[in-house]
């Protein structure tokens, strides 16, 4: 049953980021007389922010090294690139999401 939640918390740090970033394009590339197709985009965003948030918060000491390590989840490059895109697309990135999944640390039994 370990390994079943382990690798579920890794499967939802790996695509809701995905999905956050997705809807983000979503949301930048709608031309701006499409409102309502940005607006339905922010919303599902910061659905898939959220997600991300909460599934950060419950990670630490319950996933692999391997996944932190991989470059999967985050990168050196991943918040400066979210600030860059945050400043030329006017779209607000919760930048502390990428900050605190660097923080996060592997289970003790894991590899």
């Amino acid at each position: 049953m370990e390994n079943y939640a382990v690798l579920s918390i890794e499967t939802h740090l790996f695509f809701s980021r995905i999905m956050k970033e997705h809807s983000l394009f979503l949301e930048a590339g709608f031309p701006c007389v499409d409102k309502t197709w940005i607006q339905r985009a922010d919303w599902f965003r910061q659905q898939f922010e959220n997600l991300l948030r909460d599934t950060v918060r419950i990670s630490s000491n319950r996933v692999n090294r391997m996944i932190l390590k991989s470059g999967e989840l985050v990168t050196e490059f991943t918040v400066p690139a979210e600030r860059r895109t945050e400043h030329l697309s006017g779209i607000s990135i919760d930048t502390r999401i990428s900050m605190q999944e660097f923080n996060i640390r592997p289970g003790f039994n894991l590899h």
